[in-house]
């Protein structure tokens, strides 16, 4: 049974990362080389963006991927309602050095992306909510800038975390370069899918989280710095893509100061099928039939709970590649019937109501009760309903 569920693991995961490992890639080339400049689309919230990078070292912890004692490193990235009135200065969408290499490692010339963010503008008055990110295995810190830029014109705070040596590429203010020592689902061929990497991966990633949540605290208590005063740590939420989701889901059984987690078409393995009684959002991407671990986390979540399923979506709708690969052929079918515009707003939408409900403890949104003609193509499960036939749910997983 261990080695079956190891291997469902490893096979889940693998089966996510396919895009740019396929022959549509050659496509995307092709197509991308002609796009010289991109936009992010516009968030929908009243309030400007800005974002900023910190660097953090953990110095209760030596670096788990180093044996020679040095202490573990991240950056996060957030983004955050903007005082108004301010001067912008247009951040850019990732370092040039990280876009770079992925252009090298991906073999596609990436186009200048335009955010609609402000480097380093001041925090707007007051405290806000925070939402924890973790991208997905081998992803990178910006994968999700779409949703992160509408979040913060919500009022949020969202720090994405870089979990060095995994993710693709990081660069540190120094200017240093970190890739990751598993290879990249962005270059064909590298990607190591063994269980021991992603076991590994996982329990790093944990600790990763918990060290951010301590850092929020002295960030916020820090007189001089542009955090002083303005995070609400008493209504922090995680959210993850992928192996990022499970992380998320892990997390918010683990940690009390999380109160709410939304799992982005995440993996879920047995261990993370016992549940939890806080709030949880499965948003899933074109799923025919729910897996036997999703039903059993479905029935195990012991508190407010909804899952919306995205027809004829795929693993990277959640992602930017939903509009940094929106001229590739094909591509609009990962989005169903709905198309790109309709579905970026579920994807928003979905993912803004069940925080403001769950954090910031706003009326419930009519989206959190069912399904809604402004999105026919999203299948929403609610607290109430069964997310399969009982018989899936309970029945033994795995090979004998």
């Amino acid at each position: 049974m261990i080695r079956s569920n190891r291997l469902q693991v490893a096979t889940a995961v693998a089966g996510l990362f396919f895009l740019l490992g396929t022959p549509a890639s050659a496509v995307a080339q092709s197509l991308l080389s002609g796009l010289r400049r991109i936009a992010a689309p516009p968030p929908t919230g009243p309030s400007p963006v800005g974002t900023l990078s910190v660097r953090l070292v953990d110095a209760a912890r030596n670096d788990p991927f180093h044996p020679n004692g040095s202490k573990r490193e991240l950056l996060v990235r957030f983004w955050y309602p903007a005082a108004s009135g301010q001067a912008c200065k247009a951040a850019e969408y990732a370092s040039p050095k990280v876009w770079t290499y992925i252009s090298q490692i991906s073999g596609i010339p990436l186009p200048t992306v335009t955010t609609n963010c402000c480097l380093s503008a001041p925090v707007s008055g007051g405290a806000h909510p925070v939402i924890l990110f973790s991208h997905s295995y081998t992803g990178t810190l910006t994968d999700s800038t779409f949703v992160f830029e509408d979040l913060a014109s919500r009022g949020y705070v969202v720090a994405s975390i870089a979990h060095t040596y995994e993710i693709t590429a990081v660069e540190f203010p120094d200017g240093r370069l970190i890739t990751s020592m598993f290879g990249s689902y962005l270059a064909e061929g590298t990607l190591r899918m063994d269980y021991a990497s992603l076991q590994f991966a996982r329990s790093v990633r944990l600790a990763d989280l918990r060290f951010v949540l301590d850092e929020l605290q002295r960030l916020d208590g820090a007189k001089d710095g542009p955090f002083a005063g303005r995070l609400d740590l008493s209504r922090v939420g995680v959210m993850g893509h992928s192996l990022g989701g499970e992380v998320a889901l892990a997390s918010l059984e683990l940690d009390p100061r999380l109160r709410a987690a939304v799992s982005l078409d995440g993996v879920v393995s047995p261990g993370i099928a016992a549940g939890t009684g806080k709030p949880v959002l499965l948003l899933a991407a074109g799923r025919e039939q729910w897996s036997h671990e999703e039903c059993q986390l479905w029935t195990a979540l012991r508190g407010p709970r909804l899952a919306v399923n995205l027809v004829g979506a795929d693993h990277f709708t959640p992602s930017d590649a939903i509009w940094l690969l929106q001229a590739v052929p094909g591509m609009a079918a990962s989005v169903g019937g709905m198309g790109r515009e309709r579905t970026i707003a579920a994807l928003r939408n979905y993912i803004a109501a069940f925080f403001d409900s769950h954090l910031l403890g706003k009326p419930q949104d009519a989206l959190l009760s069912g399904s809604s003609s402004s999105y026919p193509d999203a299948i929403v499960t609610s607290q109430p309903q069964s997310l399969c036939p009982s018989n899936i749910a309970t029945a033994k997983g795995g090979l004998p």
